[in-house]
């Protein structure tokens, strides 16, 4: 994976950023330039996913000084992230959780409003609690896809280690919130010396003490796991019986595309028919491969807990309701469709769609068995409201 950073570029980005506090404001406004750096990557993070940190003391109005956690406000895109997404938050107080058994959604949204340590209209992440118990001054989590396609199987912790030793620690997935800081903090503390914790069905955690050594440890990390997995290739998918190529399904879709719009009653869609996507849903493997639930928790939330797969005529192609969208359709003679309730939404599912089927191929092509995320974890986030607000 490419490192971005560009030296010239950070400060630039700072110049055009800080206020008369400049010392304080240059370690915020790096790692704020660093947050963009990892929104410029969609294998690591899409549309409000991923999040990170900054530890500091703040003079309060009052004259006291404050430990602060600056947090990623929920559900704001990386790629376009600004100073201003950070939610100044009371370290001390958020610290003081790790000593409690449970913390709900309802009283931790509620707390997190009381604590704040600066005027904001922003919801800090729902992660924020895990940023809070990790003891360094910067923390970058991310959701990488060839993370992903190493830890999502059967044996995937064993395949991570072989990898990486000792260098990452692995988890299984932990409801996010509170649940996922104490996990990821006893995985830091029991794992002395490693650079970062992967958890299983979600992504990447990566702490130190400057905001470009944690985001080069992050690159670097997805980088020998992007070198990795390809020497384990032990099989091509089946090649399909018959080609569909992107012109015919290009004609196939518009052959549909007027009944298609004429019977939704709300929202729309998009197409995904590139050659990768057509391959593979055209294979003997494909609808195998396909038809899993989501591959991390963000997925029930953009389409739903598994793709509809639909392979009888054309003309008869499955229109799903309004209240079902974000939606995906998998036709071979056409691609996947993708819905939303808008333009916006509609290319968000394609986005993750897409990525999930890169994942899942991945995945058989290096000789694995794709393991789901767990029922009970899909569908707590698929209506916990907490988790609603990343819907951007």
């Amino acid at each position: 994976m490419l490192n971005r950073w560009v030296e010239a570029d950070e400060l630039n980005f700072i110049e055009q950023h800080e206020n008369a506090d400049k010392e304080l404001e240059k370690e915020i406004l790096g790692q704020a330039y660093a947050t963009r750096l990892l929104g410029a990557e969609n294998d690591l993070t899409m549309h409000g996913g991923g999040n990170t940190s900054f530890k500091t003391n703040i003079v309060c109005k009052d004259g006291s000084e404050k430990r602060a956690l600056y947090v990623k406000a929920s559900g704001t895109p990386l790629s376009s992230f600004m100073p201003e997404h950070f939610v100044v938050m009371d370290l001390d107080f958020l610290e003081g959780l790790k000593s409690l058994s449970n913390f709900d959604d309802e009283t931790m949204a509620r707390e997190f409003k009381n604590h704040q340590l600066s005027n904001s209209n922003l919801l800090p992440s729902i992660e924020s609690l895990m940023h809070a118990f990790i003891p360094a001054r910067v923390v970058d989590h991310t959701h990488p896809a060839a993370l992903l396609k190493i830890v999502n199987r059967i044996d995937g912790s064993e395949l991570l280690k072989e990898c990486f030793g000792d260098e990452l620690a692995v988890i299984p997935y932990a409801k996010m919130g509170f649940d996922l800081a104490k996990a990821v903090f006893e995985a830091s503390q029991k794992n002395v010396g490693c650079n970062g914790v992967v958890m299983r069905h979600h992504g990447l955690i990566v702490w130190g003490d400057d905001p470009r050594g944690v985001y080069e440890r992050t690159i670097d990390i997805i980088t020998k796991a992007e070198v990795f997995l390809p020497r384990k290739f032990v099989r091509s998918i089946a090649q399909p019986d018959v080609e569909i190529s992107v012109d015919l399904s290009m004609q196939n879709y518009e052959t549909i595309k007027p009944v298609m719009k004429n019977s939704l009653t709300h929202g729309t869609f998009t197409l995904l028919n590139q050659p990768d996507i057509l391959e593979l849903i055209n294979s003997s493997d494909g609808k195998a491969i396909v038809c899993n639930p989501p591959l991390t928790p963000d997925y029930p939330m953009y389409a739903r807990i598994s793709l509809q797969w639909a392979d009888g005529n054309i003309n008869a192609m499955p229109v799903p309701a309004a209240d079902t969208f974000p939606h995906a359709v998998v036709h071979p003679k056409i691609g996947v469709l993708c819905y939303g309730a808008d333009g916006q939404s509609a290319k968000r599912t394609a986005d993750f769609v897409h990525q999930a089927l890169s994942i899942r191929r991945a995945i058989f092509e290096t000789g694995g068995t794709y393991e789901s995320l767990a029922e009970e974890f899909i569908l707590d986030m698929q209506y916990r409201g907490y988790q609603q607000s990343k819907k951007v």
